[in-house]
């Protein structure tokens, strides 16, 4: 075997050698997919923001929270209810709905037991309820040219519904909100990009190392062949004189 081979052969890396680079790229991939992950719920967040407020604007939708039991076991205390408002004309009995009676302050969620029209409205109705859990139906019928219909219930939701419309809540979710904007569009280190480019030059360096090494050791060995090639040459046969130039 050949010095040259000898040399190449002599050089490896160590396993661990590159281990302390993959750590930090390890990190920088599960904080990126992280970033991703809560921009991407971020983002879906945004779009259920918009297309509730869509269908608030356009189609009449909105969220009701019941504080009284009037109307369990059916819609216990503390539910909340998503309603659609509809015209009065198409309101039916046995509906769920919330009605505004002129000059009280909060609406009222019942069931109806009785819709006759208004003769002083004509898109008017004279609506009478009861709620499920009263043994009477309501003192006063309701005279509305609108009503919002009770679609579903959530038990419980009340809660959940005030902690969210909380000024703590709001004011978090901005900060967070605004944090998580900032830490997307932070300027991203090169860390993990320009650990490659060095680490190709370091082998190239030790490989140019190796063949510098194994050119001067060839010419060395060259070099003493020739002295010794020179040698035998400078023997001549018997009889024959070595001449040398006149002068």
């Amino acid at each position: 075997m050949s010095r040259v081979a000898k040399i190449r052969g002599t050089h490896r890396e160590h396993p661990h050698a590159h281990g302390g680079s993959r750590r930090p790229r390890r990190l920088a991939g599960v904080v990126t997919r992280i970033r991703d992950a809560a921009l991407a719920l971020a983002g879906l967040a945004g779009l259920a923001a918009i297309a509730w407020g869509i269908a608030t604007l356009f189609f009449g939708f909105s969220l009701v929270t019941f504080a009284t039991g009037s109307m369990a076991p059916t819609i216990p205390t503390g539910s909340l209810a998503l309603v659609r408002e509809v015209p009065a004309s198409e309101l039916q009995v046995g509906q769920v709905v919330t009605l505004q009676r002129g000059g009280e302050r909060l609406p009222i969620t019942h069931r109806i037991i009785g819709i006759e029209p208004d003769p002083n409205v004509p898109t008017g109705r004279i609506v009478s309820m009861q709620g499920d859990a009263n043994t009477i139906p309501d003192l006063f019928p309701y005279h509305v040219k609108t009503g919002k219909v009770i679609l579903g219930s959530v038990a419980g939701g009340q809660a959940v519904s005030d902690a969210i419309g909380s000024p703590i809540t709001l004011v978090a979710v901005t900060l967070a909100a605004g944090a998580l904007v900032l830490w997307a569009f932070w300027p991203r280190t090169q860390t993990s990009r320009t650990t490659e480019p060095q680490r190709g030059e370091r082998r190239h360096a030790r490989s140019t190392r190796i063949r510098q090494t194994s050119s001067r050791h060839s010419a060395r060995h060259g070099l003493r062949r020739t002295a010794h090639g020179g040698g035998h040459r400078a023997r001549l046969g018997p009889g024959i004189r070595r001449s040398h130039p006149a002068g």
